[in-house]
């Protein structure tokens, strides 16, 4: 595995994402859990397109993170950084 300067943060970020996506996609679920209550949070269209937006963000954010990770670890120059960021960051959110 490569990265490790920064003790592989990069991947909670990512990890954070993935959860927050999870948690959008159930949003509307009627399904229980063991307990008997429903999985989806129920949150109000307008709400979960701010929670869409900020996914969108964080996301991007756990992609940069790994991609400066692998930079400082010496896992890519900095002519590989720049290329595989610069499209990251004109992506739009």
């Amino acid at each position: 595995m490569s990265g490790g300067h920064f003790d592989y943060g990069c991947f909670a970020v990512s990890r954070f994402a993935e959860e927050l996506k999870h948690e959008i996609d159930t949003n509307y679920s009627q399904e229980k859990d063991d307990w008997g209550d429903s999985i989806g949070a129920g949150y109000s269209k307008k709400t979960v397109t701010m929670l869409k937006r900020c996914h969108a963000i964080i996301d991007l954010a756990g992609g940069l993170a790994k991609e400066i990770e692998w930079l400082y670890s010496g896992d890519h120059g900095e002519e590989t950084f720049v290329d595989i960021v610069k499209p990251m960051l004109r992506r739009k959110l």
